[in-house]
């Protein structure tokens, strides 16, 4: 099934024009936070050798979001983490199903994708050098078992926490979003220089949705604001690298959800990435450059915070999920001689190109078994919808690394207004385009 057709199936509701068309009516909402900063040895997703944690440059967080009531339940998690596996959704959702009857479609589980976290189960397998050590990774399993006990908790405070609030979106500006992928045969570096690239010509997402929950008895009271914006979460990379090698840091996004709550005391941040797959923060390079942009985003949420009289209402009524579960193809695996030269760039110092090698030993060794690997990846596509007609509210979630061109198929497909969230429910690859 071709990936438009799954958004159509989720998404064939006429979208809302932003405006107050929806009156002012109580939604009960909950949110919640809990420190997921590891305490124990555990190796990092960006440490190339052997050392476990060294430290903690800035702790990492867990957020969660619950609004409506009864079976009409949305939950959001969003943490301070490289990405989501399935080994980490799925047993989340099965015990939100134990402990309050939800269905995996009113639970999504996002990742800010900072760089500086732990490795996690089912996630990213060659990002290092190949699989960790077993003791190493018997390591990164406990942390991730931690998380997991981590997310249903704070999905279940939220969820107790849960009281009449009014609900209220706009959408505001950023800038620092580049796009970080040149045109062209060949122009394609595969070193990490990467990371560095930024292309003026090539498109960018720099829209900033906002919504806000705000207490229905003390208004002017915000208990959530949820906001999301399309950039890869590694402003820290670059200068002032060593300060934070092997050490945790939230990045960027990290920080941002940190300066809201600061400025907002009593409010709960949590922070989404959108189709930020191909965009990097402009510039890059050290805490002083993470913190500016953190703040710049602070502002104009304050800025948008000024105006919030002029907001369009969300009437959440009711609260339509939807989840479906599908398979990307992959292109035709490289010839031998292909896979062959790719592997013998094992010990580059390219953390890309040391991945591409582990990934070319694997389909070697099962090609030599005589089996086929895997020519597809899973790929899920989860929306929700708050209220009815042109109040309502309509989130997107997509696994993976998504970049940016997909923002304009949807809005061309399906209407400029749709909150646009990847990183979500699981992390298969980058979710590429033609371009």
């Amino acid at each position: 099934m071709r990936v438009y057709s799954l958004f159509a199936a989720l998404l064939s509701l006429s979208p809302p024009a932003l405006a107050e068309t929806a009156p002012e009516i109580p939604v009960p909402v909950g949110a919640a936070r809990v420190d997921i900063t590891p305490s124990d040895p555990v190796h990092l997703i960006n440490e190339l050798g052997e050392d476990e944690l060294a430290g903690v440059a800035d702790p990492l967080f867990a957020r969660a979001l619950a609004i409506g009531e009864g079976d009409e339940t949305i939950v959001l998690l969003a943490f301070d983490g490289i990405g989501v596996s399935s080994a980490i959704t799925v047993p989340v959702r099965e015990q939100l199903a134990r402990s309050h009857r939800l269905s995996p479609a009113r639970i999504a589980v996002t990742a800010t994708h900072t760089h500086w976290a732990p490795h996690l189960r089912g996630l990213l397998p060659t990002i290092w050098r190949g699989p960790l050590p077993p003791e190493q990774q018997e390591r990164v399993d406990r942390y991730t078992d931690l998380l997991i006990e981590s997310l249903v908790e704070v999905a279940n405070e939220a969820l107790d926490q849960r009281k009449p609030a009014l609900l209220s979106r706009t959408e505001g500006r950023l800038g620092f979003a580049a796009n970080r992928r040149l045109e062209g045969e060949g122009k394609l570096t595969v070193d990490d220089s990467l990371m560095f690239t930024w292309n003026p010509d090539a498109p960018v997402d720099h829209s900033l949705p906002v919504l806000v929950a705000r207490d229905a008895d003390s208004p002017d009271r915000i208990l959530a604001l949820l906001t999301t914006y399309a950039c890869h979460n590694v402003a820290l990379t670059g200068r002032d690298i060593a300060r934070f090698e092997n050490r945790v840091h939230g990045d960027w996004a990290g920080l941002a959800t940190k300066e809201i709550e600061k400025r907002h005391p009593g409010t709960i941040a949590l922070l989404t990435i959108g189709f930020g797959g191909d965009q990097r923060p402009t510039p890059c390079g050290g805490a002083s450059v993470a913190a500016a942009h953190a703040v710049s985003l602070a502002d104009e949420v304050d800025r948008l915070l000024e105006k919030i009289g002029r907001w369009q209402r969300i009437a959440a009524s009711s609260i339509e999920a939807r989840l479906e579960e599908t398979s990307l193809s992959l292109e035709p695996l490289p010839d031998d001689a292909t896979l062959e030269r790719y592997l013998s760039q094992i010990n580059s110092p390219s953390r890309s190109a040391i991945a591409r090698a582990h990934t070319a030993s694997m389909a070697l060794e099962t090609l030599d078994d005589g089996g086929t690997p895997a020519n597809s990846v899973p790929f899920s596509v989860q929306s929700w919808k708050l209220g009815a007609g042109d109040a309502a509210l309509r989130l997107l979630f997509l696994a993976g690394e998504v970049t940016v061109d997909y923002r304009a198929l949807i809005d061309e497909r399906f209407g400029e207004d749709l909150w646009l969230n990847a990183y979500a429910n699981d992390i298969p690859c980058y979710i590429v385009s033609r371009r």
